[in-house]
């Protein structure tokens, strides 16, 4: 058992470390957009992995993705965070499509991600790094200090200790990067429900993890889940 919880550290501190150097060579090389590409294709064998919705619409929606990014104008994509929004209510709120919604969402967002990327490329490499950071905040102190859970019928690992320290460390270094300190604290809430909304899928589908792509990670999935509302927020931030 303890092997196993050895073995399952390195790996997710190896693995984490190569995403680390990946998106630290996309960002001086300025490769966003490949990146972000990458990003997309991934999302797709994870939702092929866990076989959700039929193979011909979720190549439709791989490849609607990656060409509605040059095809689609600026008012179009701008509103998309509202529509994403209105997905995510019937997703949480209805029995119908729950699945096939899910999988339209997760690409939404990528649709997004380009458009942050081509209106600000800073505020795309903030977002990788606060989720990237808040993960490992709450991995690291849930692990340490262990005590009680939070929502254990959705997110059976997350606890008070780990969510309460990542989201005072995340709130302290958005307001040093320079957002004021209630922007900071609310982007910290949403990094917290986009990982509860995503475990919440993943109990809705009995999954433990979208994929075993990323070695103590799970898959891409996993990864993105805290990017999830925030991004949202950043768009709309943009806009206004």
């Amino acid at each position: 058992m303890r092997e196993s919880l050895d073995s399952n550290y390195y790996n997710r501190l190896l693995v984490g470390s190569i995403i680390l150097l990946v998106v630290a060579i996309s960002f001086f090389l300025k490769l966003d957009i490949y990146l972000i590409s990458i990003v997309v294709m991934l999302i797709t064998y994870d939702i092929y992995n866990i076989k959700i919705i039929k193979l011909p619409v979720l190549i439709f929606f791989c490849l609607s993705t990656l060409l509605t990014n040059f095809l689609l104008s600026d008012q179009i994509k701008n509103v998309l965070s509202i529509f994403l929004i209105l997905v995510v209510i019937f997703i949480i709120f209805s029995n119908n499509y729950k699945k096939e919604l899910f999988s339209l969402s997760v690409f939404i967002f990528c649709i997004i991600l380009f458009n942050i990327v081509s209106t600000d490329r800073n505020l795309f490499y903030i977002i990788l790094l606060i989720s990237f950071f808040n993960d490992t905040v709450a991995y690291i102190f849930g692990k340490s200090i262990g005590g009680p859970l939070i929502v254990p019928f959705i997110s059976p690992k997350k606890t008070w200790s780990g969510t309460l320290i990542s989201f005072t460390l995340s709130s302290l270094l958005l307001f040093f990067i320079g957002f004021d300190i209630l922007f900071s604290s609310l982007i910290a809430i949403f990094l917290f429900l986009g990982d509860i909304f995503f475990s919440y899928i993943k109990r809705y589908l009995n999954l433990n993890d979208f994929s075993t792509l990323l070695k103590g990670h799970g898959g891409i999935l996993d990864r993105i889940d805290s990017m999830f509302f925030i991004t949202i927020i950043f768009q709309i931030y943009l806009i206004l």
